[in-house]
């Protein structure tokens, strides 16, 4: 799992930490804050470092209409070439696992980076020289000058098969990632060939379905049918030229049958989240959960999430995910977003601030945030959060 996120100089996110120090990341957080505060962009961000690492960077930016270059922070009046990250992790063993990047955005490739497993390095790659780590847990140069071309991470071209196995374990946490911040009802009702991933905003999402293995097939009706108790089954039709259309079918007062284009949006996001909560990604982002979905379907949306065995980051602007959260585990996951007067990202646990841990002895997570003017508090938290210094790259 990943334990801690940090990055410099991707938009707003100039010199981020996620949490803010010395906190660790859960299974669940929730990311609250004003609209423009930079909640969204932290999960382009963790979603961005997925794709460096698998080498798709180029996808990930062509897939929302941005250049290389509007990934960079201007916050400044001066772009820089440089995003740098570092992202920690440990296993199931509790071993500890470090990724350091230092990504150049008009390269299109990681130019440095390193990896620490269990206290040693295990791949360094610097001024074109890469070393592993052998049998004997020494780092051993593997080329002295590479001379082929690879974009985002040159871990996403290394063949792991025989190499160590915490860098195994990095890559494929790290690549495990899937962002659904951008899922479209509009586009989940489209058309589409086979896939092995239901696309950006779903509009893959038909073929994705319908290529699930069976027993995932049964969970996802199982799961579906909590929330929908008249669905009777869910079905792919495949048509003409490999094209494949989502269909669902209800009993009322007789067998109906609904295609895609008339299912409604909140069951089309409900069925692409529960897809993933129970599919093989370990590492899930959903941007305002709540959107298009009935209130009384979200509590059991968010136990569903909160349970999957996923490592899960959502946003919300709604008291009522918050209510939805036991207070334990509020204390520890919820965190407040807002901007300093440079315009760069920070973050603080919500309930670490004193003025809302004392509410919280009285009122439920979700009634501190209703009851909690955020914008009296960001202004507070702004004109007492010092200016941190960023690096020149």
């Amino acid at each position: 799992m990943i334990t801690r996120f940090h990055i410099e100089n991707f938009k707003s996110l100039a010199n981020f930490d996620l949490p803010a120090q010395p906190h660790r990341l859960g299974m669940f957080t929730c990311l609250i804050g004003l609209n423009g505060s930079g909640k969204s962009t932290l999960l382009q961000a963790l979603d961005f470092a997925g794709h460096i690492v698998q080498g798709k960077v180029a996808d990930w930016l062509s897939q929302r209409g941005w250049i290389a270059s509007e990934v960079s922070t201007n916050l400044r009046g001066k772009r820089s070439q440089i995003v740098q990250l570092r992202i920690e992790m440990q296993d199931e063993n509790a071993v500890q696992m470090t990724w350091e990047a230092r990504y150049n955005v008009t390269q299109g490739r990681c130019t440095q980076e390193r990896v620490i497993a269990g206290g040693r390095p295990v791949l360094e790659l610097s001024e074109g020289q890469l070393s592993l780590a052998d049998a004997s847990g020494q780092l051993v140069k593997k080329y002295e000058k590479m001379d082929f071309v690879y974009q985002g991470s040159v871990l996403s071209l290394l063949q792991l098969s025989n190499a160590d196995p915490w860098l195994k374990q990095v890559k494929e946490t790290l690549g495990n990632l899937k962002s659904l911040e951008l899922l479209s009802p509009q586009l989940m009702r489209r058309r589409a060939r086979n896939a092995h991933d239901m696309g950006i905003g779903g509009e893959k999402l038909s073929a994705f379905l319908g290529g699930l293995p069976a027993e995932r097939k049964v969970r996802l009706l199982i799961e579906l049918q909590r929330f929908y108790p008249w669905l009777t089954n869910w079905q792919v039709k495949t048509l003409q030229s490999g094209w494949k259309s989502l269909r669902v079918e209800e009993e009322f007062a007789g067998a109906h049958v609904v295609e895609a284009a008339h299912i409604n949006d909140g069951m089309l996001r409900v069925m692409a989240i529960l897809a993933e909560a129970y599919g093989e990604h370990s590492f899930l982002l959903f941007d305002e959960i709540e959107n298009g979905i009935n209130p009384e379907l979200v509590e059991k949306l968010m136990d569903c999430l909160r349970s999957c065995g996923k490592q899960v980051v959502v946003t919300t602007h709604s008291p009522m995910i918050l209510n939805y959260i036991p207070e334990v585990v509020a204390k520890e996951s919820v965190h407040l977003l807002y901007k300093n007067p440079q315009g760069e990202t920070r973050t603080v646990r919500y309930f670490d601030l004193p003025r809302t841990a004392q509410k919280l002895t009285a009122l439920g997570p979700g009634e501190v945030f209703a009851d909690t003017n955020l914008t009296e508090l960001v202004t507070q938290l702004e004109e007492s959060t010092p200016v941190q210094a960023t690096e020149e790259t």
